[in-house]
């Protein structure tokens, strides 16, 4: 094996049994060997997941500009070279599709991810998956089935923070409570009517909220939305384990470029809509108005970890459209498009049976 830095293998996991390339197995949890199948167990130790202080890393200034350099890769399979950028953490040779991991990658960011889950879900489940979701709704159009193609399906390690914070609330404003009142009318035949009309006493109110917030999850990479991230959550954190490079091995995975500050707005975000809702319900009686809440933020940490998708992007008619899997749990998030043939279809029946309804009622 070369050992200078330019043709250097970037990450290279030999079987001990016949030195053929070991790739991480969803379904073994271990390094598998596809050729002679030797199982290499993975250490699943967690002592280097831990929070980190949010202040001390927003004082120390959020992450610098990273100088990303060009590497050149001597494929281990085929021996050709391939350019690659250094931040990017895994890749495939353009000779002969070998997937390479490249343990670098994290080291150009200022935050290293702490932890990881690893994938859960194999290929062929998420396949089974992606074909009966793209087979059910019959309001797709015929056609997705070839523009949503299944090889389109991949498996990739996505960057996401975590947040807690300790909160506290003072909150006031108006409590109303709904009492009714007996008003008489005359109708429209000169007769005298009663009627029950609602009416609202409001009543001040004010009180503290206090809570701590554990893991607020965001998403670290713009391939993306937050919602899009949370249309497949939760995931299940207590099975994380430390970084560990070998997870990566024949799979996809990126880095992040949403920093740690702007992923903490976007926590804080969360954080305070969760307040103002339940400072909602502590000011409300049978309904509540002028609401004001005032809130602190203390002890805020974060963590930096890897979680795995399964995703499929495709474009629909110009529109892009994106199916997701949570890698861990299975869980699915998907959006289609809709025909406007089977659309009007359905409209033209309706105004069908609406005028048969009306000519034999005439």
């Amino acid at each position: 094996m070369e050992t200078s830095t330019a043709n250097a293998p970037l990450l290279l996991f030999p079987c001990p049994g016949c030195n053929s390339q070991l790739y991480f197995s969803p379904k073994d949890q271990m390094l598998v060997c596809g050729h002679c199948g030797t199982q290499v167990e993975i250490g699943k130790s967690k002592d280097l997941i831990r929070e980190h202080n949010l202040r001390q890393q927003l004082e120390a200034g959020s992450d610098p500009s990273v100088t990303v350099e060009q590497k050149v890769y001597k494929c281990n399979r085929c021996g050709s070279q391939s350019v690659f950028l250094s931040e990017v953490p895994t890749f495939t040779c353009s000779f002969c599709n070998y997937e390479a991991v490249n343990p670098e990658a994290y080291k150009t960011r200022v935050i290293q991810p702490s932890g990881i889950v690893p994938f859960k879900v194999d290929r062929q489940h998420s396949l089974d998956i992606f074909k009966n979701w793209i087979g059910k709704g019959w309001w797709a159009p015929g056609d997705l089935r070839e523009v949503a193609r299944h090889d389109a399906l991949h498996g990739i390690y996505l960057p996401f923070w975590t947040y807690d914070a300790q909160t506290h609330s003072n909150w006031r404003g108006y409590g109303g409570r709904y009492y009714y009142v007996t008003e008489y009318y005359t109708d429209g035949n000169g007769r005298r009517q009663s009627r029950q009309v609602q009416h609202t006493e409001w009543i001040h109110r004010s009180g503290t909220f206090d809570h701590f917030f554990d893991d607020i999850l965001i998403g670290g990479a713009n391939e993306l939305s937050q919602k899009e991230y949370e249309s497949v959550f939760p995931y299940q954190l207590d099975e994380l384990v430390n970084f560990d490079a070998q997870y990566l091995s024949g799979w996809q995975a990126d880095v992040y470029d949403i920093a740690v500050h702007e992923g903490y707005n976007k926590a804080e975000g969360i954080m305070k809509d969760f307040i103002e809702e339940a400072c909602a319900g502590l000011c409300r009686i049978e309904t509540y108005k002028d609401l004001e809440v005032s809130t602190t933020y203390s002890g805020q940490t974060y963590k930096h970890v890897l979680l795995p998708i399964w995703l499929c992007t495709y474009v629909y008619k110009k529109k892009t459209y994106h199916f997701l899997i949570n890698g861990q749990t299975g869980k699915v998030h998907g959006k289609k498009p809709v025909s406007a043939g089977k659309v009007t279809l359905v409209v033209l029946l309706v105004v069908v049976i609406i005028v048969m309804f009306i000519l034999m009622n005439q």
